[in-house]
């Protein structure tokens, strides 16, 4: 690992200072309405190919029309996602985080049931009304912070990030991001945004969370804004303890990785080789 590359970069901004902004707002909203119109089409035919499934004598014409629709627009919507992406962070620089509204949490909920997904939080499927009610003692619990993810430029929600403060240590207790936003550096662009808003404004000293042995993109993630190891952790699943100080989110103090890697058990070394 490199010495801290988080400290207090800002992600790519546009070059052409003087652009008119509401210009950028414009392309990228009609942008978002073209996605969503291509993603109604989509969703269309797939349908229609879904449906053929149950008919005893389908036409074959149609269905090949609808599966080269679907390979069309989904291809398409690649390139709209790309784009959009391309666009939001140019304009501004990626997400920002802000506390949860009711109105937003069943499709949160939603992201957060997915089987990959849930048992980062939950050991099994949770109703709604379970997660309503944790999200309720979040939101009452001065300590808790309950944040959605939004992109700075339309508001879009996009993700949601659980912090626990305990004195001057925060932890990152579980983020997820919405499935058709994953691989496109929202994530990195999360930690950087939650990393400076758990310094500049929780007043944290220390930032620390865990994150399972075999979770290879998210190991990734977190090295690249500067997370280093500081442990493990061998109880029902392995897990490697991450972290940062504020002082080396300032960089103050470089990070010397001989002295602070963990030995790794042999499980964890294996998985480490694997990779390499």
């Amino acid at each position: 690992m490199n010495e801290t590359q988080i400290r207090n970069e800002r992600t790519e901004t546009r070059d052409d200072a003087d652009a008119d902004p509401q210009k950028w707002a414009d392309a990228i909203q009609n942008l978002l309405r073209i996605i969503e119109r291509s993603e109604q089409k989509l969703v269309y035919f797939q349908n229609r190919v879904k449906q053929a499934q149950f008919m005893d004598r389908p036409n074959q014409r149609r269905i090949r029309t609808a599966g080269a629709q679907v390979g069309a627009h989904s291809a398409q919507l690649e390139g709209l996602r790309s784009e959009l992406y391309r666009l939001e962070r140019l304009y501004s620089g990626g997400v920002h985080l802000r506390p949860t509204t009711e109105n937003e949490l069943r499709q949160i909920w939603g992201w957060i049931n997915r089987p990959t997904i849930r048992k980062h939080l939950y050991a099994a499927r949770v109703s709604f009304e379970t997660f309503l009610e944790d999200w309720r003692r979040w939101m009452a619990q001065e300590e808790t912070q309950a944040l959605a993810i939004e992109l700075r430029t339309t508001g879009f929600l996009v993700g949601f990030v659980l912090l626990q403060r305990e004195e001057e240590t925060v932890t990152v207790k579980f983020v997820v991001i919405r499935p058709d936003y994953r691989a496109r550096g929202y994530g990195t662009n999360t930690l950087i945004e939650t990393t400076r808003y758990a310094f500049e404004q929780l007043g944290a000293e220390h930032i620390t969370l865990q994150v399972s042995a075999d979770n290879g993109p998210a190991l990734t993630c977190f090295e690249n804004v500067g997370l280093r190891y500081l442990g493990y952790t061998e109880t029902s699943t392995q897990a490697y303890i991450m972290g940062i100080d504020r002082n080396e989110w300032e960089g103050d103090k470089p990070i010397d990785e001989e002295s602070v890697s963990p030995r790794l058990s042999a499980p964890l070394g294996a998985f480490f080789d694997e990779e390499q």
